[in-house]
């Protein structure tokens, strides 16, 4: 049994990976679990669940989310628990583990960002990696400041536990020259590199479901429909052009549109449209209805103008997050062509 530890300088996609590899393994007939070992009572927005929840659903795992994330901890705690206690805090975490890894092939362990920024979130890698033996990967967010001298400094101290790193959100036009470059310097740096991943648009974006919530709106057609994603927002302007040549300017989007306004609501539903957001309190053109229908559009109703609900749409957008069955399947899609999975199995002594 083997444990891998995915951790992060910033923000940059460690739920994405945890869950990709294990999809992956998962298919090759693994015995796959997973654990999020250490949590920050400070990061707020979240129960620390969340993340949890959807790999658990993912990996069809049995354990409770309290269970796949044993330890939350204020940050001044963690430090605490990390030097002065750390033979309480490594008792802790060995039991948690004992109780996810049995019967597993591979545990995955999603942890901490700011690695090499923070010296909890450091020590903290440091620690759980050393006592349970497991293997790091780093993922980094693609930027043009990328530079490989501080992850070899974390390196040096890890040792052979850093199997490597992961470069995430690379612009798609960029991907071959970022992965000739990383692998230069980073490989000079002694660092291997298991990745050199595109951004891909679909995953920056959110579900229409996600959507609705944000807006408190009232989907009112294929509401079985909901997980497909928006990518981008258009309104539908009171302009001469807000027909179908306008609204083919953006695929996969929300169309926001006054509820009295059919002729620009059907353009819109000629187009890559993943969503109508009708405001004003106009009832909904049947003919509007058959169209949403037939192209499998979910028609939402929200109380908002049409600033509010194109404020409301942006706003989560900037807050997207991963969990979400089609986005994960984008990813697995991504990992297959540009992750070493190669690597990854020789390297764990897991069979291919």
């Amino acid at each position: 049994m083997v444990a891998l530890y995915v951790t992060s300088v910033e923000a940059a996609g460690k739920t994405a990976l945890c869950a990709g590899i294990g999809r992956h393994l998962l298919s090759q007939g693994m015995k796959v679990g997973f654990i999020a070992p250490v949590q920050l009572s400070e990061i707020s927005g979240s129960d620390g669940h969340k993340d949890a929840a959807f790999i658990k659903e993912a990996f069809e795992l049995r354990e409770s989310t309290k269970v796949l994330c044993p330890i939350r901890l204020s940050r001044q705690d963690l430090w605490q628990s990390l030097t002065d206690g750390v033979a309480d805090f490594t008792r802790r975490l060995k039991q948690a583990y004992a109780r996810i890894s049995r019967g597993k092939d591979i545990v995955l362990m999603e942890g901490l960002s700011d690695l090499g920024v923070d010296n909890v979130s450091t020590l903290a890698c440091y620690t759980i990696s050393e006592t349970l033996d497991a293997r790091v990967i780093i993922v980094l967010r693609c930027s043009a400041t990328l530079d490989p001298s501080g992850i070899a400094q974390v390196g040096r101290k890890l040792g052979e536990q850093l199997l490597g790193v992961v470069v995430n959100s690379v612009p798609e036009s960029r991907t071959e020259a970022m992965k000739q470059e990383v692998a230069v310097s980073f490989q000079k740096a002694g660092v291997r590199i298991l990745g050199v991943l595109p951004e891909v648009r679909s995953l920056l974006g959110v579900s229409v479901q996600e959507a609705a919530q944000v807006l408190g709106g009232e989907i009112v057609t294929c509401a079985d429909n909901t997980d497909e994603i928006i990518e981008s927002v258009m309104l539908g302007a009171m302009t001469l052009d807000s027909g179908i040549e306008y609204f083919s300017r953006k695929a996969n989007k929300a169309a926001v549109i006054r509820g009295e306004r059919a002729d620009m609501q059907l353009a819109a539903l000629e187009t890559s449209t993943k969503c109508l957001i009708l405001t004003g309190e106009s009832k909904v053109s049947a003919a509007v209805v058959r169209q949403a229908e037939d192209k499998r559009v979910p028609i939402m109703l929200v109380k908002q103008d049409t600033s509010g609900a194109i404020a409301g749409i942006e706003e989560a957008l900037a807050k997207a997050s991963f969990r979400s069955p089609q986005k994960l399947q984008t990813f697995e899609s991504i990992l297959g062509g540009y992750f070493d999975f190669k690597a990854l199995h020789s390297e764990l002594g897991l069979s291919a």
